[in-house]
Protein backbone atom coordinates (compact mmCIF):
# COMPACT_ATOMS: atom_id res chain seq x y z
CA UNK A 1 0.00 0.00 0.00
CA UNK A 2 2.49 2.36 0.92
CA UNK A 3 4.12 1.64 -2.44
CA UNK A 4 1.32 2.03 -4.52
CA UNK A 5 0.45 5.84 -2.41
CA UNK A 6 4.04 6.67 -3.52
CA UNK A 7 3.44 6.37 -7.36
CA UNK A 8 -0.10 7.80 -7.18
CA UNK A 9 1.15 11.18 -5.34
CA UNK A 10 4.02 11.38 -7.75
CA UNK A 11 1.47 11.41 -10.37
CA UNK A 12 -0.51 14.10 -8.70
CA UNK A 13 2.67 16.22 -8.56
CA UNK A 14 3.55 16.16 -11.58
CA UNK A 15 -0.01 17.27 -13.12
CA UNK A 16 0.28 20.06 -10.62
CA UNK A 17 3.62 21.10 -12.12
CA UNK A 18 2.32 20.64 -15.65
CA UNK A 19 -0.16 23.29 -14.82
CA UNK A 20 1.55 25.33 -13.02
CA UNK A 21 1.07 25.65 -9.68
CA UNK A 22 3.38 25.32 -6.55
CA UNK A 23 0.85 23.43 -3.94
CA UNK A 24 2.25 20.09 -3.90
CA UNK A 25 -0.28 17.61 -2.58
CA UNK A 26 0.64 15.90 0.34
CA UNK A 27 -0.01 12.25 0.54
CA UNK A 28 -1.85 12.85 3.82
CA UNK A 29 -4.20 15.16 2.21
CA UNK A 30 -5.77 12.92 0.13
CA UNK A 31 -9.08 11.92 1.13
CA UNK A 32 -9.74 8.57 2.10
CA UNK A 33 -11.80 7.92 -0.56
CA UNK A 34 -9.53 9.35 -3.38
CA UNK A 35 -8.17 6.90 -5.83
CA UNK A 36 -5.58 8.12 -8.20
CA UNK A 37 -5.29 6.42 -11.68
CA UNK A 38 -2.52 6.24 -13.67
CA UNK A 39 -2.66 8.67 -17.08
CA UNK A 40 -2.03 6.48 -19.66
CA UNK A 41 0.28 8.20 -21.87
CA UNK A 42 -1.34 10.44 -24.88
CA UNK A 43 0.81 9.38 -27.93
CA UNK A 44 2.43 11.90 -29.22
CA UNK A 45 2.09 13.80 -32.50
CA UNK A 46 4.22 13.26 -35.50
CA UNK A 47 7.30 15.80 -36.04
CA UNK A 48 6.94 15.97 -39.73
CA UNK A 49 4.94 18.80 -40.79
CA UNK A 50 3.36 19.72 -44.61
CA UNK A 51 5.79 21.61 -46.56
CA UNK A 52 5.00 25.15 -46.81
CA UNK A 53 3.78 25.92 -50.25
CA UNK A 54 5.93 27.20 -52.55
CA UNK A 55 5.86 30.94 -52.72
CA UNK A 56 3.69 32.86 -54.87
CA UNK A 57 5.92 35.21 -57.49
CA UNK A 58 3.29 37.46 -59.31
CA UNK A 59 5.11 38.56 -62.92
CA UNK A 60 3.31 41.49 -64.54
CA UNK A 61 1.52 40.09 -67.25
CA UNK A 62 2.32 41.94 -70.85
CA UNK A 63 -0.55 43.88 -71.95
CA UNK A 64 -1.88 41.78 -75.16
CA UNK A 65 -2.09 43.90 -78.11
CA UNK A 66 -4.77 46.25 -78.91
CA UNK A 67 -7.35 44.08 -81.67
CA UNK A 68 -7.29 46.03 -85.27
CA UNK A 69 -11.13 47.94 -85.34
CA UNK A 70 -13.38 45.65 -86.85
CA UNK A 71 -14.10 46.29 -90.21
CA UNK A 72 -17.09 48.00 -90.99
CA UNK A 73 -20.18 45.90 -92.17
CA UNK A 74 -21.47 46.27 -95.51
CA UNK A 75 -24.57 47.73 -95.51
CA UNK A 76 -26.93 45.29 -97.99
CA UNK A 77 -27.68 46.80 -101.55
CA UNK A 78 -31.00 47.65 -101.69
CA UNK A 79 -33.02 45.31 -103.51
CA UNK A 80 -32.60 46.15 -107.42
CA UNK A 81 -36.02 47.79 -108.11
CA UNK A 82 -38.68 45.69 -110.05
CA UNK A 83 -38.45 46.14 -113.65
CA UNK A 84 -41.56 48.47 -115.13
CA UNK A 85 -44.05 45.95 -116.71
CA UNK A 86 -43.74 46.16 -120.37
CA UNK A 87 -46.70 47.90 -121.77
CA UNK A 88 -49.33 45.54 -122.93
CA UNK A 89 -49.39 44.04 -126.59
CA UNK A 90 -50.96 46.38 -128.92
CA UNK A 91 -54.43 44.42 -129.90
CA UNK A 92 -54.04 43.43 -133.51
CA UNK A 93 -56.29 45.87 -136.18
CA UNK A 94 -57.88 43.98 -138.49
CA UNK A 95 -57.17 44.71 -141.97
CA UNK A 96 -59.59 43.81 -144.91
CA UNK A 97 -59.72 44.31 -148.65
CA UNK A 98 -63.51 43.87 -149.99
CA UNK A 99 -65.17 41.68 -152.28
CA UNK A 100 -64.77 42.69 -155.84
CA UNK A 101 -61.17 44.10 -155.72
CA UNK A 102 -58.80 42.87 -158.40
CA UNK A 103 -55.42 41.77 -157.66
CA UNK A 104 -52.42 41.43 -160.47
CA UNK A 105 -50.39 38.39 -160.51
CA UNK A 106 -47.85 36.78 -162.57
CA UNK A 107 -47.79 33.13 -163.25
CA UNK A 108 -44.89 31.23 -161.75
CA UNK A 109 -45.71 28.12 -163.28
CA UNK A 110 -47.21 27.06 -166.56
CA UNK A 111 -50.26 25.90 -168.10
CA UNK A 112 -50.83 23.02 -170.91
CA UNK A 113 -54.48 21.73 -172.51
CA UNK A 114 -52.29 18.48 -173.15
CA UNK A 115 -50.85 17.65 -169.87
CA UNK A 116 -52.58 20.05 -167.54
CA UNK A 117 -55.83 18.54 -165.90
CA UNK A 118 -58.91 19.83 -163.88
CA UNK A 119 -57.78 19.96 -159.64
CA UNK A 120 -54.14 20.68 -160.87
CA UNK A 121 -52.45 23.50 -158.99
CA UNK A 122 -50.81 26.37 -160.50
CA UNK A 123 -48.72 29.56 -158.69
CA UNK A 124 -49.07 32.69 -158.94
CA UNK A 125 -47.16 35.68 -157.52
CA UNK A 126 -48.77 39.00 -156.51
CA UNK A 127 -47.17 41.89 -158.42
CA UNK A 128 -48.05 44.68 -156.19
CA UNK A 129 -49.06 45.84 -152.76
CA UNK A 130 -52.82 45.28 -151.91
CA UNK A 131 -53.95 47.89 -149.47
CA UNK A 132 -57.39 48.52 -147.76
CA UNK A 133 -59.42 51.63 -147.92
CA UNK A 134 -56.78 53.33 -145.34
CA UNK A 135 -53.75 52.61 -147.05
CA UNK A 136 -52.48 49.68 -144.90
CA UNK A 137 -51.07 46.60 -146.78
CA UNK A 138 -53.42 43.57 -146.77
CA UNK A 139 -51.64 41.39 -149.05
CA UNK A 140 -48.02 42.21 -149.71
CA UNK A 141 -45.73 41.94 -152.98
CA UNK A 142 -44.32 38.68 -153.85
CA UNK A 143 -47.27 36.83 -151.67
CA UNK A 144 -47.86 33.54 -153.78
CA UNK A 145 -51.13 32.67 -154.47
CA UNK A 146 -52.02 28.91 -155.15
CA UNK A 147 -54.83 28.87 -158.17
CA UNK A 148 -56.71 25.94 -159.03
CA UNK A 149 -57.68 24.66 -162.59
CA UNK A 150 -61.13 23.69 -162.72
CA UNK A 151 -61.52 23.51 -166.20
CA UNK A 152 -59.63 22.71 -169.04
CA UNK A 153 -59.82 22.20 -172.72
CA UNK A 154 -58.55 22.44 -176.03
CA UNK A 155 -59.66 24.44 -178.89
CA UNK A 156 -61.54 21.46 -180.88
CA UNK A 157 -62.43 21.60 -184.68
CA UNK A 158 -64.62 24.37 -186.27
CA UNK A 159 -62.04 27.08 -184.80
CA UNK A 160 -62.89 26.74 -181.37
CA UNK A 161 -61.47 28.97 -178.84
CA UNK A 162 -60.69 26.36 -175.85
CA UNK A 163 -61.69 26.30 -172.29
CA UNK A 164 -58.95 27.43 -169.47
CA UNK A 165 -61.34 28.48 -166.02
CA UNK A 166 -58.87 29.23 -162.54
CA UNK A 167 -59.71 30.03 -159.02
CA UNK A 168 -57.28 30.81 -156.10
CA UNK A 169 -57.61 28.62 -153.07
CA UNK A 170 -54.94 30.28 -150.69
CA UNK A 171 -52.08 33.00 -150.28
CA UNK A 172 -49.08 32.76 -148.34
CA UNK A 173 -48.21 35.62 -146.69
CA UNK A 174 -44.94 36.13 -144.67
CA UNK A 175 -44.92 32.21 -144.66
CA UNK A 176 -48.74 32.09 -143.40
CA UNK A 177 -51.22 30.31 -145.49
CA UNK A 178 -54.01 31.55 -145.59
CA UNK A 179 -57.65 31.07 -147.74
CA UNK A 180 -58.69 32.86 -149.95
CA UNK A 181 -61.67 33.27 -152.62
CA UNK A 182 -61.27 34.75 -155.62
CA UNK A 183 -61.06 33.70 -159.50
CA UNK A 184 -58.58 34.38 -162.43
CA UNK A 185 -60.61 37.22 -164.33
CA UNK A 186 -58.14 38.18 -166.69
CA UNK A 187 -55.16 36.73 -168.56
CA UNK A 188 -53.74 36.08 -172.60
CA UNK A 189 -52.79 32.31 -173.47
CA UNK A 190 -51.95 31.02 -176.44
CA UNK A 191 -53.84 28.23 -179.07
CA UNK A 192 -50.82 26.54 -180.60
CA UNK A 193 -51.81 24.21 -183.69
CA UNK A 194 -50.79 20.74 -183.00
CA UNK A 195 -48.21 19.82 -185.81
CA UNK A 196 -50.35 18.41 -189.12
CA UNK A 197 -48.81 17.13 -192.51
CA UNK A 198 -48.77 18.40 -196.16
CA UNK A 199 -51.89 16.44 -196.94
CA UNK A 200 -53.67 19.02 -194.07
CA UNK A 201 -51.79 22.12 -195.46
CA UNK A 202 -52.96 21.00 -198.60
CA UNK A 203 -56.71 21.66 -197.17
CA UNK A 204 -55.82 25.20 -195.75
CA UNK A 205 -56.05 26.69 -199.70
CA UNK A 206 -53.66 28.83 -199.39
CA UNK A 207 -55.15 30.42 -195.65
CA UNK A 208 -53.39 32.17 -193.50
CA UNK A 209 -50.74 29.97 -191.33
CA UNK A 210 -50.32 30.58 -187.92
CA UNK A 211 -48.07 29.73 -185.24
CA UNK A 212 -50.02 30.55 -182.19
CA UNK A 213 -53.25 32.25 -181.83
CA UNK A 214 -53.72 34.45 -178.66
CA UNK A 215 -56.83 34.38 -176.54
CA UNK A 216 -58.11 36.61 -173.63
CA UNK A 217 -60.26 35.05 -171.35
CA UNK A 218 -62.46 38.09 -169.65
CA UNK A 219 -64.37 37.52 -166.65
CA UNK A 220 -64.63 34.19 -166.23
CA UNK A 221 -64.68 31.06 -168.01
CA UNK A 222 -64.49 30.77 -172.14
CA UNK A 223 -61.46 32.14 -173.88
CA UNK A 224 -62.90 34.63 -176.42
CA UNK A 225 -60.41 35.12 -178.85
CA UNK A 226 -59.35 38.80 -179.99
CA UNK A 227 -56.92 38.29 -182.70
CA UNK A 228 -54.74 36.04 -184.50
CA UNK A 229 -50.97 36.63 -185.44
CA UNK A 230 -49.07 35.35 -188.64
CA UNK A 231 -45.74 34.64 -188.99
CA UNK A 232 -45.15 30.69 -188.99
CA UNK A 233 -42.92 29.75 -191.87
CA UNK A 234 -43.28 27.82 -194.89
CA UNK A 235 -44.06 23.72 -193.15
CA UNK A 236 -44.47 25.05 -189.30
CA UNK A 237 -47.39 24.13 -187.21
CA UNK A 238 -50.51 25.79 -189.10
CA UNK A 239 -53.76 25.76 -186.99
CA UNK A 240 -57.40 26.04 -189.23
CA UNK A 241 -61.12 25.36 -188.55
CA UNK A 242 -60.39 21.73 -189.00
CA UNK A 243 -57.25 21.20 -186.36
CA UNK A 244 -57.20 21.33 -182.74
CA UNK A 245 -55.26 23.72 -181.10
CA UNK A 246 -54.06 23.37 -177.40
CA UNK A 247 -54.65 25.87 -174.49
CA UNK A 248 -51.28 27.17 -173.34
CA UNK A 249 -50.43 29.66 -170.68
CA UNK A 250 -46.90 30.15 -170.15
CA UNK A 251 -44.77 31.00 -166.81
CA UNK A 252 -44.23 34.78 -166.62
CA UNK A 253 -47.61 35.48 -167.74
CA UNK A 254 -49.77 38.34 -166.45
CA UNK A 255 -53.14 37.04 -164.80
CA UNK A 256 -55.88 39.21 -162.64
CA UNK A 257 -57.73 37.22 -159.98
CA UNK A 258 -60.73 38.91 -158.57
CA UNK A 259 -61.87 38.16 -154.87
CA UNK A 260 -65.48 36.39 -154.42
CA UNK A 261 -65.80 37.68 -151.10
CA UNK A 262 -63.90 40.01 -148.22
CA UNK A 263 -60.76 39.35 -147.36
CA UNK A 264 -59.41 39.67 -143.91
CA UNK A 265 -55.50 39.41 -141.92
Amino acid sequence: MRKQLSFTTMIAALALAACGGNDEVEPGNLASGDSLVPIADEAMLPDTMPPAPPETVYTERPTPPAAPPAAPRPRPSPPPAAAPAPPPAPTPVARSISSGTTIRTTMIDSVHSRVTRAGDQIRVRVANDVSDSQGRVVIPAGSVVTLAVTEIAPAGSKGGAGTLAMVARSVTIDGESKAISARATDFEYQLKGRGVGTGEVAKTAGGAAAGAIIGRVIGGRNATVIGAIGGAAAGAAVADATQDRDVVLVAGSPVTITLNEEFET
